[in-house]
């Protein structure tokens, strides 16, 4: 009987050894690449795998002989793979409560951009607003000083024409002080017709002068638009 029993459980030993290969194997592939969720999966899947073996072999070694001590490594296997399992849900509420942080981030930043944003314009209608208010105030500049140019040059001819008609005003009154009496009556004679055309050509002379040497402040605009 323990000679059948020995030679039913003879392959139980390949089987665990091939079964240690194979979880090195995928622990070693986990560990080389992939989140720790990758890894958690893999070692899942390769205890998983070595559980539904070994229950298969609980359950070849029950049908040819009593209860062996391979139940208690196949609760170890079990225990095992509640950890994992444990592990896997832990890994994967972490990720959860990472990706929600990432968002509230990621909104939080949008709203600050937009907020930025916003004051950018802000401060850009502001700015054009004071270019705007500089450039008329600089054109009303140029227009005072332009005004102020043509006043100067008003005045300056001002200036030469009150001189112009203070001279004929004295060559008027020479000519009356050193006219004598003899002339202004003989001008008033009905027959001295010489005397009056000189001295009525003497008073045009005069009024052309003073009339050329008017002031028009007309001249000035006309001159500064040429």
């Amino acid at each position: 009987m323990n000679h059948s029993l020995d030679g039913g459980r003879k392959p139980v030993a390949p089987r665990w050894s091939l079964l240690a290969t194979l979880l090195l194997c995928a622990g070693a592939h986990a560990q080389q690449g992939g989140s720790m969720e990758e890894r958690l999966r893999t070692q899942l899947r390769v205890t998983t795998t070595q559980l539904q073996q070994a229950q298969n072999e609980l359950a070849a070694l029950k049908a040819v002989g009593p209860a062996t001590p391979a139940s208690g490594e196949v609760d170890a296997m079990k225990a095992e793979l509640s950890k994992l399992k444990a592990e896997l849900a832990g890994e994967r509420e972490a990720r959860h409560k990472t990706r929600e942080e990432s968002l509230r981030v990621r909104d939080q930043a949008e709203g600050m951009l937009q907020k930025s944003s916003a004051q950018v314009a802000q401060y850009r209608s502001a700015y054009d607003e004071l270019l705007k208010l500089a450039r008329n105030a600089e054109a009303e500049r140029q227009r005072l000083i332009a005004e102020d140019k043509l006043r100067g040059e008003a005045l300056a001819q001002c200036e030469a024409k009150n001189v112009q008609l203070y001279e004929t005003g004295k060559e008027i009154l020479r000519a009356y002080e050193t006219m004598d009496v003899a002339t202004v009556m003989s001008a008033r004679q009905p027959f001295a017709g010489a005397a009056r055309v000189k001295l009525e050509e003497a008073a045009q002379q005069y009024g052309d002068t003073l009339y050329g040497n008017r002031f028009d402040a007309s001249s000035v605009k006309l001159e500064e638009a040429k």
